[in-house]
């Protein structure tokens, strides 16, 4: 019977000390509301504290618990403020600007012959939309002949108005929006076209594999002084164009630099280049150009969110620059990064300041402005709205122009606010999407940048 006894005993202490450990070992869950609700930070960090209950089954609070209670712990959530449309209104700054409003004054003043503005974009201003009525209004107070800068080839050339384009089947093109294109030594418009190497028959190439383009005068627009720019730098390259009339061959030498060579000095109705290359070379396009006035080039790309100028090779874009010796870039993005149901768009800021800081290394790209998103309109049931998305990523624009120090243009506000693509399509300014400007839109959106720049000039000659 006693040793009976004595087995009953261990297992009882074992049993007690078994609860004894879970009791004050093991914590307990805290069903307290875990997030608050009213802290507008965007990482909130909460508190979980972890209850005790005694040997008894009391609570304890933690100022009566054990000295050696768990520390709290902390838990990091992520919290994106609620922004609204009221919010994001205006916050123009065109006080960046300055050397480019001097310039303007240069110019009028005939102490500057030539003025000349890069403007980056996606598929709001492709095919040369608003920048080309822009180039005329300006080019008519400041005056100026010719289109700038025109890609060797374009999908979307078809729909340019500003000049006719066309060109042979058989070019290679890369983009800078495929991955596997960026390798490639891309130009400032993000592209690059490779001609094929034409097929002979004997000594006789064989002119159906030969690649060209062309480009013909439209509504009363001059093909100003034609200069080709490429990269040849494998084997000597032969080219023929047709100037008008005459039909001109030229042979290109080796170099590891650009060339821009000029095809004529004069203006012109028409041109054509032809290629026979004994190897790979890279065709950029051609610059139609006059040596007085102001020229703005359109580098709009379909698709493009803005952020791969990063991508672009640095050696390569300078060249550009210091060819062009621009006096203002302009970047105009936000189409293509848009999502209804995002609120977080802190992503966007941070690879927008990797890629403007870039732009910045290279000191002819100053000054710059962006120019935020414009209206996106958004289908609710049979109803279009604002896309709810467009505060927040506004909102990071904003701050985009600010850390990096350029200027900024609120479009959306300009255009008209919330709810703006209803009425602007009402008026036959947007396509059906409610985003993309038509024929008639484009030029309403040039007049307004000519209108914004013009008011801008006036109010830096105010402060002088």
């Amino acid at each position: 019977m006693l040793k009976g006894f004595s087995k009953l005993s261990v297992i009882a202490l074992v049993t007690i000390a078994v609860l004894a450990i879970y009791t004050y070992l093991v914590p307990k869950f805290d069903y307290s509301q875990v997030f608050s609700q009213d802290n507008d930070s965007l990482l909130v960090i909460e508190s979980q504290t972890d209850t005790q209950v005694d040997s008894l089954g009391i609570m304890e609070t933690p100022a009566e618990s054990e000295p050696k209670a768990q520390a709290k712990k902390k838990k990091y959530v992520k919290k994106i403020k609620p922004v609204t449309f009221s919010e994001i209104v205006g916050g123009d700054d065109f006080s960046p600007l300055t050397s480019f409003f001097d310039k303007i004054t240069l110019f009028k003043d005939k102490r500057l012959k030539k003025l000349r503005l890069a403007y980056f974009g996606d598929s709001i201003t492709e095919s040369d939309l608003g920048t080309n009525r822009l180039r005329q209004v300006w080019q008519d107070s400041l005056g100026g002949k010719g289109v700038g800068f025109v890609p060797a080839v374009s999908e979307l050339s078809q729909f340019r108005a500003s000049i006719r384009h066309t060109y042979s089947p058989n070019w290679q093109e890369y983009s800078i929006r495929h991955t596997q294109d960026r390798d490639m030594p891309l130009g400032i418009a993000g592209n690059v076209a490779i001609p094929s190497i034409p097929l002979k028959d004997s000594l006789v190439s064989d002119s159906t594999s030969i690649s060209s383009h062309t480009y013909s005068m439209m509504g009363g627009n001059w093909l100003a002084k034609p200069t080709l720019i490429l990269l040849n730098n494998k084997a000597p390259l032969q080219i023929e164009y047709l100037v008008n009339k005459d039909t001109l061959e030229m042979n290109i030498d080796v170099s590891d630099n650009l060339q821009f060579i000029s095809l004529s000095d004069s203006l012109v109705k028409y041109i054509s280049i032809a290629y026979y290359p004994q190897d790979t070379c890279f065709v950029y396009g051609v610059d139609f150009s006059d040596d007085n006035g102001i020229y703005i080039d359109n580098y709009s790309l379909r698709g493009n969110k803005g952020n791969n100028f990063i991508h672009l090779n640095e050696d390569i874009l300078r060249q550009f620059y210091d060819y062009f010796e621009y006096d203002l870039t302009i970047l105009h993005y936000g189409a293509n990064v848009t999502d209804p149901i995002m609120k977080d768009y802190s992503w966007y800021r941070i690879s927008m300041k990797k890629n403007i800081r870039y732009l910045k290394t290279i000191e002819k790209t100053h000054p710059m402005i962006l120019f935020s998103v414009g209206d996106r309109g958004a289908q609710l049931d049979t109803l279009w709205v604002s896309s709810p998305d467009l505060p927040y990523l506004i909102k990071e624009q904003k701050r985009i122009a600010q850390d990096t120090e350029i200027g900024f243009f609120n479009l959306f506000t300009a255009l008209g606010g919330e709810k703006s693509n209803v009425s602007l399509h009402d008026r036959a300014l947007l396509t059906p999407d409610h985003t993309h400007f038509t024929r008639k839109g484009a030029r309403f959106f040039g007049d307004l940048l000519f209108t914004k720049f013009y008011q801008e000039y006036q109010n830096y000659l105010d402060q002088e």
